[in-house]
């Protein structure tokens, strides 16, 4: 009775189970079908945001040739010769049309007559009515589908206003600028997973459901027309309109042969009431994921659960809760990595947004424009590499960074130093102060951007865990070193923070370690800012030394020994002249006079405003007046704003001076300038800062000449570039031009190999590959050259330039025949350097 029982309950869970099993299986089915019409709208979106990025991008070009045009006063012949030279797609041409005759000229010949250039809208009501064009870079500028009168056609047309000059009259003309481009350019850039989407169909309406562009399966000239036609029994027709033309969705409908297909829907972002409309039939969405394969493993599977004893099936639970706990600590572990790396990555964040609303802020300052575009290339710079950290965690798991050596500016590296920690600075009202000893060699050889992240991470650590109202300093010196052609860099960090326990300071280079605090746990992080400051400081065979007391704060030291770079900048000597320098600190003082000595000058100081005014009108009554005076924004008894403004009004109104601070001038400048103040310095003192700027504000113009790289031995290369997307070219062919170097594009791997088989031989020096693109990928178009019969084609030297920057996608790019690899962004000397390599590779 017992084993009766037992069979029949035996048979029972199984066929439950079975049940479930079957009915689970319709319910997949349903959900995947939902999913794949979520996908479908997703790739929709997708190929939304490729046609808004390529309208944008052609009308970019559209209003720079409209504003060149506008700023050189030009003839319509000689807007035309300038539009013809600065071509880049081969099927894209322009027209320039007078608005009050609607006829010009294109800067292609008609087709039916080769020497004609004439062009005229009179018959094209395009141009009927302008107001919908606005100025220039306010907006997108697109026509609907037109026929090119040229050459007859169907096109889309990038329009801006311009204005020309008419010889004849002597008289400005108005006129429009078309960049006029065949349809098939655009639908070239909509290319759908084809292995999914066979079938699938894009098309373009606006508002009122007129066609831009049209795919074949809509007959009728309108497709809410089309809609009404072939579901007509639809009574919420005007509803889906209305979403179409507002919203982002699917629905489904029918087609002209009675197909049942779905529809998806996005507005075009950068266009105004265009919408993106995307189509297929729906049976290529409805897969069967009824698996009876997996109901036949689920019976057979019952049937082993009840014949297994339960020690086994107690010994397989254990099994799964130990590799429960693995999987929960490998997650954690991946938790605490990217925890730690979030605040290494906002610190440059900062300075990077920072200096964006400051550059906006004074557009019209070109100066200071130029100098927070400089400052944000160095956070990016810093940013990038924490990147690259991240994206190859085997880096910092196993120690193996590698150092890039480069001449380099220690200025522009104190500099960025300081502007990247002015947020943090200035948010937690923190008294900071930077001095520099004896800082004679401005450009070094070595590693600029592990460098930075040394004393970024130093720095940022000691002002996170400084409470508000506390101070931070920061003491950088030149020495003599023992190892030939090097300096010895001392650079000491030290703050009133929260310190450090011996006990922790034990293991404070180890991953993922963090004082135990509570003031701690509310800072983000987890500690491996030091463990990779640690690995590079030995890397560099330096030394990082440590002083800390709980509640009493920290000190970090780090010497670096750095090989001077060739590059230098000439000697720097000031005329005779005798300075007056002010500043509380007297460490300063004492530094920043050493350093007009010198620079040639006679340098007298004053730890106080009050004392500073009595010498500055001492020497006023008795004797000749100070060359130029140099005063500390921030001190206790008069700031540096308010002296200013004493000078001017009790002593004299045309000393020269110079205002410095080691906090953020934008907030101060204003004021400073307003009470007289001539120039603005940011601590550190450098000699070649002080230099400069002394020579600016008094007009000796004896600026020392700034070194130059040589790269007169790249000049007339000649380097093919495979690279699908536009602007991408754009930016390289453009970023080496500046180097005298040639390039030309292959717009995908097919292209390149075709290029290199018909290329005479030494047509080319190298080749910059790109690994995704379409019809032939970069991996496979290296294969396809490397497999060539001629040796020079063979054999020539090809470099991925790719966003796929993992180490095994490095390793994949060498293993097909690559040279080399550039991970994009690309910085641009570090593909003059590769550039240089391959050169040396060749001569040998």
């Amino acid at each position: 009775m017992k084993k009766t029982m037992v069979i029949i309950v035996n048979v029972f869970i199984m066929i439950a189970m079975l049940i479930f099993v079957v009915l689970y299986s319709n319910t997949q089915s349903q959900n995947t079908a939902q999913r794949q019409i979520e996908h479908f709208e997703n790739t929709t979106i997708a190929m939304e945001r490729v046609t808004e990025n390529y309208l944008e991008g052609e009308q970019r070009i559209c209003d720079v040739w409209a504003r060149y045009i506008n700023s050189r006063n030009m003839t319509i012949d000689e807007a035309v010769s300038f539009i013809r030279i600065s071509h880049v797609l081969p099927n894209a041409s322009a027209h320039i049309v007078f608005l009050d005759s609607l006829s010009g000229l294109s800067s292609k010949a008609r087709q039916d007559a080769p020497d004609d250039y004439s062009v005229s809208y009179a018959r094209v009501s395009l141009l009927e009515d302008v107001r919908w064009i606005s100025d220039i870079g306010s907006s997108i500028n697109i026509s609907r589908a037109y026929t090119n009168p040229v050459n007859g056609e169907q096109s889309l047309a990038f329009c801006n206003l311009i204005t020309l000059y008419d010889p004849d009259t002597d008289v400005p003309k108005d006129a429009i600028l078309l960049r006029v481009l065949p349809i098939s350019e655009l639908e070239q850039k909509w290319i759908f997973p084809q292995e999914e989407y066979e079938n699938a169909e894009l098309s373009m309406i606006d508002a009122d459901g007129n066609y831009i562009i049209k795919d074949h399966s809509f007959k009728n000239s309108n497709f809410f027309e089309f809609y009404r036609s072939y579901n007509s029994g639809d009574t919420a027709a005007q509803e889906i309109f209305e979403k179409i033309t507002s919203s982002t969705g699917s629905f489904s409908m029918y087609n002209s042969r009675g197909e049942k297909c779905i529809l998806a829907y996005t507005p075009i972002a950068s266009k105004a009431e265009w919408v993106l409309l995307s189509f297929m039939p729906m049976n290529e969405l409805n897969v069967n994921t009824e698996n009876w394969m997996l109901v036949g493993i689920v019976s057979v599977g019952l049937l082993i659960l009840f014949v297994f004893d339960l020690t086994v099936m107690l010994y397989f639970n254990q099994k799964l809760h130990a590799a429960a706990r693995e999987a929960a600590f490998a997650n954690q572990a991946k938790t605490d990595f990217l925890s730690t790396m979030s605040h290494d990555i906002r610190t440059p964040m900062n300075a990077i947004i920072g200096l964006t609303t400051i550059a906006k802020k004074n557009l019209d300052d070109t100066e200071s424009v130029r100098e927070n575009l400089q400052k944000i290339t160095l956070a990016s710079n810093h940013l990038l590499t924490l990147i690259n950290d991240i994206l190859d965690i085997s880096k910092v798991e196993s120690g193996k960074l590698i150092l890039s050596p480069q001449t380099f500016s220690i200025v522009e590296a104190v500099e960025n130093l300081v502007n990247i920690s002015q947020p943090m600075i200035k948010e937690k009202n923190i008294e900071f102060h930077f001095r520099i000893s004896r800082m004679e060699k401005e450009y070094l050889y070595a590693d600029q951007l592990r460098l930075n992240q040394i004393y970024i991470n130093i720095l940022s650590n000691a002002i996170k865990y400084t409470e508000p109202g506390g101070h931070v300093s920061v003491d950088m010196r030149e020495d003599e070193s023992k190892k030939p052609g090097c300096v010895q860099l001392t650079y000491i960090v030290s703050d009133s923070g929260i310190g450090m326990s011996p006990e922790y300071m034990a293991n404070m280079y180890q991953p993922f370690s963090r004082q135990t605090d509570s003031r701690v746990n509310s800072i983000q992080g987890t500690g491996l800012g030091l463990a990779i400051t640690k690995q590079m400081v030995d890397l560099m065979n330096g030394t990082i030394n440590c002083q800390s007391e709980p509640g009493k704060g920290t000190t970090f030291t780090v010497i670096l020994d750095i090989p001077i770079a060739e590059r230098q900048r000439e000697d720097m000597v000031l005329e005779p002249m005798d300075v007056l320098i002010v500043d509380d600190d007297p460490i300063l003082l004492e530094t920043a006079a050493d350093t007009l000595k010198s620079l040639g000058v006679t340098a007298d100081c004053a730890e106080s405003a009050s004392k500073a005014l009595e010498m500055i009108s001492h020497r006023h009554e008795t004797e000749q007046d100070y060359s130029i005076v140099i005063l500390d924004w921030k001190m206790p008894d008069i700031d540096g704003i308010e002296m200013t403004r004493r000078i001017r009004s009790t002593v004299s109104p045309d000393i020269p001076i110079l205002l410095i601070s080691a906090y953020d001038r934008t907030d101060i400048e204003g004021a400073a300038k307003k009470a007289g103040a001539n120039a603005f310095i940011s601590k550190p003192l450098f000699r070649s800062t002080l230099y400069d700027t002394i020579n600016d504000v008094l007009g000796t113009g004896a600026k020392s000449a700034e070194p130059e790289n040589d790269y007169s031995d790249l000049h007339g290369m000649n380097i093919l570039i495979a690279e699908d997307f536009d602007v991408n070219w754009e930016v390289i062919s453009a970023l080496l031009e500046m180097y005298g170097i040639n390039t030309e594009r292959a717009e995908n791997g097919r292209i390149c190999v075709e290029k290199i088989k018909s290329a005479a031989e030494g047509s080319y020096d190298l080749i910059f590959m790109d690994i995704q693109m379409p019809e032939m990928n970069g991996l496979d178009a290296t294969k396809n050259i490397r497999a060539l019969d001629d040796p020079w084609a063979s054999s020539i030297p090809i470099i991925a330039m790719t966003a796929d920057a993992f180490s095994e996608n490095v390793t994949e790019c060498l293993n097909s025949g690559m040279n080399g690899h550039i991970s994009k962004p690309v910085d641009i000397k570090l593909v003059i350097k590769e550039i240089r390599r391959i050169k040396e590779e060749k001569k040998v």
